[in-house]
C-alpha cells in the first residue's frame, strides 16, 4: 500500500479514536460532577445494592452478554468461580457473568483476528509465523484483560472495606452500648447519608434487609463474610456468631474487634509507608539514573571525541 494512504488511514483511526473518546468525556463527565457536587437530599436513603438502576444497557453490554450467552448458555451454566469472584467485586446481577465471559471472548477475537484482518487486508502484508505469533499475543492479552481488570477490583473494594471496618465496629459498639439491639445497630449504621457508596455499609445493609425477610441472623452474617471475601470479616462474623450462641456481651466483642481492626489497619499503613522507598528505587533507576549519567558524562564524551579526532587529522 501507498505510504501516503496508510498515513492517511492512520490519522483518521487516530483523529477518529479522539473524537469518540472526547465525546464521552464531554457526556459523562457533568454527570459525575454533578454526583459528587450535588448534596444528598434530607430524606432520601442510601443507595441499596438491591436496587438496579433501569437503564437501556449499552451497545457493547448487548454484544458481550450475547456472546457470553452463546458460550455459557445462562448465568447457572456459566463458572462458578467466576460467579465468586463478580461477588467480591460488588457484582450481583446475574447478567454479570455473562457481560464478563462476553468481554473475554470479544476481546480475545477482535485483539487477535482485528490484527491479523487489518494487517492482511488493510496493509496487504503477506501473512507469517510473526505475524500469527501477534495475533495469538493479542488475542490472549485481550482474553485475560477482563480478568485482570476484575482483580483489581476486587482488591479495590477489598482494601475499601478493610479500611472502613474499625469505624464501622466503633459506631456499632455505641449503638449497641446505648441499649439498641443488633438488628436495630446494623440498620442505623448502614443507612446513614455518607455510607451510601460505601461497600461494608452496602453489605450490612444488604445483610439486615435479609435478616428482616425471615433468613437466619448467623446464615445472614455467614452470607455477608462470604460476599466480601475479607479474611477480617469473617472472623468478625465467627466471633458474632459465637457471641450470640453463648449469651457473652455483644458490646466487649465490638470492642476488642474494633480495636484489633484499628491496629492491622496502623500495621498495613506502616508497611506501605516502609516499602514505598523500595518501590521508588526502581523509577530512579530506570528513568532518572540514565538522564544524570548523560547529564554527567556528555561533556567528557564530546571532549574525548574532539581529541580522538584531532589526532586522527594529524
Amino acid at each position: 500500500m501507498n505510504p501516503i494512504t496508510v498515513g492517511i488511514l492512520s490519522f483518521l483511526i487516530v483523529a477518529g479514536a479522539t473524537f469518540l473518546a472526547a465525546m464521552a468525556l464531554l457526556r459523562w463527565w457533568p454527570a459525575v460532577q454533578r454526583e459528587r457536587l450535588s448534596a444528598p437530599a434530607s430524606g432520601a436513603g442510601p443507595a441499596s445494592i438491591l436496587r438496579w438502576k433501569d437503564e437501556p444497557a449499552a451497545a457493547w453490554e448487548r454484544t458481550a452478554e450475547r456472546i457470553g450467552r452463546a458460550v455459557a448458555g445462562s448465568p447457572e451454566g456459566a463458572p462458578s468461580k467466576y460467579r465468586q469472584r463478580l461477588l467480591w467485586a460488588g457484582y450481583y446481577e446475574p447478567r454479570a457473568v455473562l457481560l464478563l465471559i462476553g468481554a473475554k471472548v470479544g476481546l480475545a477475537v477482535l485483539g487477535g483476528a482485528g490484527y491479523f484482518l487489518y494487517t492482511t487486508l488493510a496493509l496487504r502484508i503477506v501473512p507469517t509465523s510473526r505475524l500469527l505469533a501477534i495475533s495469538l499475543f493479542l488475542a490472549v492479552l485481550g482474553f485475560f484483560l477482563p480478568d485482570f481488570w476484575l482483580r483489581n477490583r476486587i482488591k479495590a473494594r477489598q482494601r475499601e472495606i478493610t479500611h472502613t471496618l474499625p469505624d464501622v465496629l466503633d459506631l456499632l459498639m455505641v449503638c449497641v452500648e446505648a441499649g439498641m439491639g443488633f438488628d436495630a445497630a446494623v440498620a442505623r449504621v448502614a443507612e446513614q447519608p455518607e455510607g451510601r457508596h460505601n461497600p461494608l455499609h452496602q453489605e450490612m445493609l444488604r445483610m439486615h434487609l435479609e435478616v428482616r425477610a425471615g433468613r437466619p441472623r448467623a446464615e445472614a452474617l455467614r452470607a455477608l463474610g462470604e460476599r466480601t471475601g475479607v479474611d477480617d470479616i469473617k472472623s468478625m462474623v465467627t466471633a458474632f456468631v459465637q457471641t450470640e450462641k453463648l449469651g457473652t456481651p455483644l458490646g466487649k466483642t465490638l470492642r476488642v474487634h474494633a480495636d484489633s481492626a484499628r491496629v492491622k489497619r496502623r500495621h498495613k499503613a506502616e508497611e506501605r509507608a516502609h516499602l514505598a522507598p523500595l518501590k521508588m528505587l526502581f523509577p530512579t533507576v530506570f528513568f532518572l539514573m540514565p538522564s544524570f549519567f548523560l547529564v554527567t558524562m556528555a561533556p567528557s564524551l564530546l571532549g574525548l571525541l574532539g581529541l580522538l579526532k584531532a589526532l586522527g587529522r594529524k
